[in-house]
């Protein structure tokens, strides 16, 4: 399996971290593989975030096993080839999409709203 190359979106991502300083390398570890799976798999597990688009793609969320931190909901764009939905196709479905991890939230409630849209 092909991991995908993922950023994380410093603004929504650093009190996340900050908070689990520890354990970052786990998580980071635990994001790419679960993202990775459901990016091969067709996004079973992936839902839309919120309506509006940021740089012309959509925000979508899943909520992510994090080992010793527990659950933690993930909002994520699909950079490059997307064929769920955001109709930035690409001829070569080989190739696994970038993902920019934009939020992460350890509070199982739908928190996407505090996502700081202008820094994107």
């Amino acid at each position: 399996m092909m991991a995908a190359t993922i950023a994380y979106e410093r603004s929504g991502c650093k009190q996340f971290f900050k908070k689990h300083r520890d354990d970052e390398s786990t998580i980071k570890t635990c994001i790419e593989h679960a993202l990775t799976v459901q990016l091969q798999t067709g996004m079973s597990k992936v839902k839309r975030a919120v309506s509006a688009r940021v740089n012309g793609q959509c925000v979508y969320e899943c909520r992510i096993n994090l080992k010793r931190t527990g659950s933690a909901r993930v909002a994520f764009i699909v950079n490059g080839t997307d064929t769920f939905g955001n109709g930035n196709n690409n001829s070569d479905d080989e190739t696994i999409p970038d993902v920019t991890v934009l939020f992460i939230s350890s509070t199982l409630q739908k928190t996407s709203s505090r996502i700081c849209w202008n820094t994107v």
